[in-house]
């Protein structure tokens, strides 16, 4: 697999666009699941539920070290990492960094990225990562449409330290 991510729509990612915005992001090939998450995403924005949102493919496994072409990529996953963690929460897992084996006898450490992460935008600042834990509950993509579905809007306290409203976690 390509070490490469992709842009499906022609706007670019995480850009000042007003109103709520999700950004998915997806493993090749886009299929099943991650075909159902579109679907959803698209359902959701006409139903005005949501403003926009963006699918961007990612490669399974990102090399940590030397010029991987990846830099802006690794330093998205930085920003939502840190997001993450200044509100007690955690990307990890999905996110796994582990050591590869080349085929010449020699390894390198690589981020193992996660089939799809959803992350929600609200007038351009970053609201909420999906899928995170807090280390005892873990919110998933799917939950997090699931939320959006139910309430027919964006569930309130997204940037709370909730990761979700009250009475719609696992």
């Amino acid at each position: 697999m390509t070490n490469e991510s992709e842009q499906l729509n022609e706007r670019p990612v995480c850009d000042d666009t007003d109103g709520f915005v999700v950004d998915l992001w997806v493993r090749r090939p886009v299929c099943g699941p991650r075909t159902t998450v579109i679907d959803r995403l698209s359902t959701l924005r006409g139903a005005d539920v949501l403003d926009d949102f963006d699918v961007t493919t990612w490669p399974e496994e990102i090399p940590l070290t030397g010029d991987n072409g990846q830099a802006e990529l690794l330093e998205t996953i930085e920003a939502y990492e840190a997001w993450a963690a200044d509100r007690g929460l955690s990307l990890r897992p999905p996110f796994e960094t582990r050591t590869a084996s080349l085929l010449v006898g020699d390894s390198e450490d690589v981020l193992k990225t996660p089939m799809l992460l959803a992350a929600a935008h609200e007038d351009g600042d970053l609201v909420g990562i999906y899928p995170c834990t807090d280390g005892t509950e873990t919110w998933t993509v799917p939950e997090f449409l699931d939320a959006l579905e139910a309430d027919a809007e964006r569930p309130p306290g997204l940037d709370d330290g909730s990761p979700l409203s009250e009475g719609t976690t696992s």
